[in-house]
């Protein structure tokens, strides 16, 4: 059972993110998302790719360290990982699932195959994959939403 029913992303954050894939392109950008227990994304903190390759990405420990001591001085959980595949649709690959970060955390896949980018959510545990539930929320909504597109963006 997924620690929380719904990630949800603030526009600012989904945007940032997005920008991050298209700043690495044409290799695979890396990055983690904290938030609240129930799913709420508060920050975003992109990491290095220690491999600087189109099709693999690997956190550098330098990059993932600092995170790791924002998030413990926030306060706050890591609740889901991101990364591009700026040649692919964004469904994870073998690789993605042997690499799973953590089944507690939600994986999420930005596709550069076409502007705008198409991002997807999935729940990893190793050996398979499903959708996960999420939405991009509007800054300062203060729990409200907004219906977007399937690109959600």
């Amino acid at each position: 059972m997924p620690p929380f029913s719904k990630l949800r992303i603030p526009r600012p954050i989904y945007q940032a993110m997005v920008a991050h894939a298209w700043d690495e392109a044409p290799n695979e950008c890396v990055g983690l998302l904290a938030g609240t227990p129930d799913g709420w994304v508060v920050e975003r903190y992109p990491l290095v790719n220690a491999l600087a390759s189109p099709t693999r990405f690997e956190s550098d420990a330098e990059s993932m360290f600092a995170a790791e001591k924002r998030r413990r001085a926030s306060g706050l959980e890591f609740l889901a990982v991101y990364h591009s595949h700026p040649g692919s649709p964004p469904v994870p690959s073998a690789t993605d699932l042997e690499m799973n970060y953590s089944p507690d955390v939600v994986n999420l896949i930005i596709s550069l195959q076409e502007r705008p980018a198409v991002v997807r959510a999935y729940w990893l545990n190793g050996t398979d994959y499903r959708p996960a539930d999420w939405e991009v929320a509007p800054a300062g909504s203060g729990g409200r939403t907004e219906q977007l597109d399937d690109e959600h963006g």
